[in-house]
């Protein structure tokens, strides 16, 4: 098992299915960004071009505060609010959603829901997503996040619809069987001779199987790592206290053998 001292927990295998979970999304969000670069006027392209790969350099080079403030719409809290046992990670607060639960930004941020601030129960559950963050969490993570917001805003929305859509009968059995339409239009575009339509529907439907099954694969692997160096849990023995080996025997033989012998009772009894 390959480890560094700075990522003790996280393993080489992990680091190549995140990168195979990175890669394809950090593709599609450049198609996106040349998209939009394309369709805008020539100083609105520039400033977001500029502010795209400043945001993307900065958080390779320093993760900056700013950048993940910017991402997460995050602060500080008032009280400030640290790991247990590693004062290095900085927490922050928002009000944004997380899912259920405490949001992992880069290596040293995490981000905690404002309706958790309070909760007793707080301490174990940063400790827990440090752990993870451990695990799961890269050294270009904040600078994946900064360059694929696009990516990630269109997946959340699509993914939504597409959950709602999904719930009507033909819509999900199509779904299901989706290869199936898919051969059957990359045979008419080759009929017709129309190749990069071809390679369009080969393309998507790959992806459609390829990005659902790398987040899967990452996460089992990121399980099977928090399952492999779980903390052991303190647990308290109750020990009996041991008198001297044949103590009470012993009194009970002096006994019996200074009081004066009861022939209706037994010995010791």
């Amino acid at each position: 098992m390959t480890t560094t001292a700075e990522y003790p927990l996280r393993t080489g295998r992990l680091r190549r299915a995140g990168a195979l979970v990175k890669v394809p999304r950090l593709v599609i969000a450049a198609l996106l960004w040349l998209v939009l670069t394309e369709a805008l006027p020539g100083l609105a392209a520039w400033v977001v071009l500029v502010v795209v790969l400043g945001g993307t350099v900065a958080a390779v080079v320093a993760e900056p505060m700013v950048v993940v403030r910017l991402l997460w719409w995050a602060r500080r809290p008032s009280t400030p609010i640290g790991v247990p046992g590693d004062p290095q990670v900085r927490v922050l607060v928002t009000r944004r959603g997380l899912g259920g639960g405490i949001g992992q930004a880069g290596r040293r941020h995490l981000v905690v829901p404002a309706a958790w601030v309070n909760r007793a129960d707080l301490p174990e559950l940063l400790g827990a997503a440090r752990r993870r963050q451990l695990v799961a969490s890269g050294a270009f993570d904040v600078a994946y996040q900064w360059f694929t917001w696009p990516w990630q805003v269109l997946a959340a929305f699509g993914g939504g619809f597409a959950r709602g859509v999904a719930r009507l009968p033909l819509v999900g059995f199509a779904w299901r069987v989706r290869f199936v339409v898919a051969g059957i239009a990359v045979w008419q575009t080759l009929a017709a001779g129309q190749y990069p339509a071809t390679v369009g529907i080969l393309v998507v439907m790959g992806l459609t199987y390829l990005l659902p099954w790398t987040t899967a694969h990452e996460e089992h692997l990121i399980r099977q790592a928090l399952a492999g160096a779980a903390p052991p849990v303190a647990t308290s023995e109750v020990r009996r206290p041991e008198a001297r080996r044949g103590q009470r025997a012993s009194v009970r033989r002096r006994a019996c053998a200074r009081a004066p012998r009861d022939t209706s009772e037994p010995c010791g009894q």
